[in-house]
């Protein structure tokens, strides 16, 4: 019985070792491709930069304003944050502020109280108590008092200097963190007003475009070059990530049909397939109209495998789910997660816009198979 004992044991240690063992080994793979992935990342960076050209130079000035504006915004968007969490930090220490002073107000009436007594007893209160007391044997029961009441006025007077400078210290860091609040809106404001000046190029830029596409021809050729740029985009992607896997205790994407949460809150204006450009051109994903600076989440557990500026789609992140899945979303505002990025379904990625020369603010959305255009209405939630 003992010897089949300690056989189990054996086995046990054996089996968790073996996991262990696994885990790590799974973790140091991951990490192996992660790093694969960052080097392969950079060609897929040449093409982008061979993608993104044109004669006219208009696109690339299009990409740079756009790319300062969601570096604007996100500053913008941090900026506020730091004030609304002063500001609440402000609330906090007021409150500690109202109680340490309703404290000290009590001490203080205490003392104040005290010192009254002691001073209608005279200011010899211990010889006045020897010159006065008529019973001998009770004399050295009330100096015994009188020592009492000197210890804790002492140790009252000392906690009343506690509580005074506690209370100057929260008086001083509510002041300090004033200053700060002051120092960020500053900042605020002359980031808004960076902001303005660099939407108001953005939008002369965008005439020049329009200009420049004035012809129906012009922009049905400027769309084929847009959807046969993403194709190259996604071609070249697709050879980046090539033999790199997901962890194995991933929920494969192809099990959520019809449950993937939507990347945005807002109607859709394009559906798939609907027809673009004069009837000419069919649509492979799905444009969702949302407010500006709309928050986008990631459909699904995966990788970030693209998170740059095309021409045509603007702001694009693509994130890898495995089994040749892939999710794309384009003409954001600006982008929180960079080629290499792990990340969960519901997380947020990017703030939704119109870079790219969209006329609208919103989030251009497409799930891939392959390289292959999948209908996102019957993968998303109804």
């Amino acid at each position: 019985m003992t010897k089949r004992i300690f056989v189990f044991s054996l086995c046990c240690l054996f089996s968790a070792l073996l996991h262990s063992n696994q885990s790590d080994f799974d973790q140091h793979a991951s990490q192996q491709q992660l790093e694969k992935l960052k080097t392969r990342i950079q060609s897929v960076g040449k093409w982008l930069g061979r993608a993104n050209t044109e004669k006219s130079g208009l696109s690339k000035q299009l990409k740079n304003i756009e790319e300062d504006i969601a570096k604007t915004h996100l500053k913008i968007k941090s900026l506020n944050q730091k004030v609304r969490k002063l500001a609440s930090q402000v609330v906090e220490l007021r409150k500690t502020e109202k109680q340490q002073q309703q404290a000290l107000n009590q001490q203080t009436g205490q003392l104040t109280a005290q010192l009254r007594a002691i001073y209608l007893q005279g200011k010899q209160p211990a010889i006045k108590l020897l010159l006065d007391t008529d019973d001998p044997q009770n004399l050295s029961r009330y100096m015994q008092y009188f020592s009492y009441l000197k210890d804790a006025r002492g140790e009252k007077i000392q906690a009343f200097e506690v509580a005074l400078a506690k209370l100057a210290k929260t008086k001083k860091r509510i002041l300090e963190q004033q200053a700060k609040i002051s120092r960020n809106k500053k900042a605020l404001e002359n980031t808004e007003t960076t902001l303005k000046a660099e939407s108001v190029k953005r939008k002369k830029v965008l005439a020049k475009l329009e200009i420049s596409i004035a012809s129906e021809s012009k922009r049905l050729q400027k769309l084929k070059n847009d959807q046969e740029r993403l194709e190259g985009l996604l071609r070249e992607v697709e050879q980046a990530i090539a033999n790199l896997s997901l962890p194995s205790d991933s929920e494969p994407f192809v099990k959520q049909k019809a449950k993937l949460p939507w990347p945005t809150r807002g109607k859709v204006r394009e559906r798939f397939g609907s027809r673009i450009a004069q009837g000419k051109l069919r649509s492979n994903g799905i444009r969702i109209a949302t407010k500006g600076n709309t928050s986008v989440q990631a459909v699904h557990y995966g990788h970030v495998v693209f998170s740059d500026w095309l021409r045509g789609f603007g702001l694009l992140l693509i994130i890898d789910h495995g089994e040749g899945y892939m999710s794309l979303y384009g003409n954001n505002k600006s982008l929180l997660k960079e080629a290499g990025d792990w990340v969960s379904a519901g997380e947020l990625i990017s703030y939704a816009g119109d870079s790219g020369g969209a006329s609208e603010s919103g989030l251009y959305f497409e799930i891939r198979r392959h390289g292959k255009p999948l209908n996102p209405s019957k993968w998303l939630r109804k």
